[in-house]
């Protein structure tokens, strides 16, 4: 059977394996981290965030320690309107340091349209983050602060994610349903080119908000992995 292990769970979202200081042992190096995903909405309109968790966690696998399976799960997911930009800012940087993400989360905000005017205003707080301009194609590439990336890149990455299972919602997730119908709204067509682009059809409860807000933050958890935590494997202490 294999050996439960003592992890320890440093403040930046790396997690190591205790090795009792014994060199015959493996300290590897996985992690816990999340993506803030955030679509930002006119005044009137809703605007939405959900946040991804995304761990690989070290385990023993009945010889040795190694890294387990890669588990990527919506953990929280939230909708609001009628409030400011600045207090949209507010919500953001108040959620992404809230326990547990605090420390160990990347915020990835739809930077398309009002999503510029919300970067500007973190840009000039010194707000770390990241936004995502949605384009057509099939590529995406970083501009500056900004990412420029292929919509159908992004929802045919967690159409991938979903299918494989990579990707689940967690038990009794509030707003599961309305993620599902936001990402039901989305349809794949092929022009007389052979080419694939994405329509959207506004469904009852919006313009799709959560699902975009999910769409940025699984793109971001496959494409855009922050590089302070890195998995490893080494012989020796801890």
């Amino acid at each position: 059977m294999p050996e439960v292990l003592n992890l320890i769970h440093m403040p930046d979202g790396r997690v190591i394996n205790e090795t009792n200081m014994d060199p015959a042992i493996e300290r590897v190096t996985g992690f816990v981290r999340y993506f803030v995903g955030a679509d930002l909405g006119q005044a009137n309109d809703f605007s939405s965030a959900v946040v991804l968790k995304d761990q690989q966690l070290p385990i023993h696998d009945g010889t040795r320690v190694v890294l387990g399976p890669r588990e990527r799960t919506v953990v929280f997911a939230d909708k609001f309107r009628g409030v400011s930009y600045v207090d949209v800012v507010d919500y953001l940087i108040r959620l992404r340091n809230a326990p547990p993400f605090g420390g160990k989360s990347e915020l990835i905000i739809d930077g398309t349209s009002i999503g510029r005017v919300v970067s500007d205003m973190m840009f000039e707080q010194s707000v770390d983050h990241t936004a995502v301009q949605m384009t057509g194609g099939q590529e995406w590439r970083r501009s500056g602060r900004y990412v420029n990336a292929s919509k159908t890149l992004m929802i045919e990455n967690l159409a991938v994610l979903f299918a494989s299972g990579d990707l689940k919602f967690a038990h009794n997730l509030p707003l599961r349903s309305e993620i599902e119908e936001d990402l039901a709204s989305f349809t794949t067509q092929t022009t007389a080119a052979g080419n694939q682009i994405i329509t959207q059809s506004r469904n009852a409860s919006g313009h799709g908000d959560t699902g975009i807000a999910l769409i940025v933050a699984a793109f971001a958890s496959q494409y855009l992995v922050p590089q302070n935590i890195r998995v490893s494997t080494l012989k020796g202490w801890f």
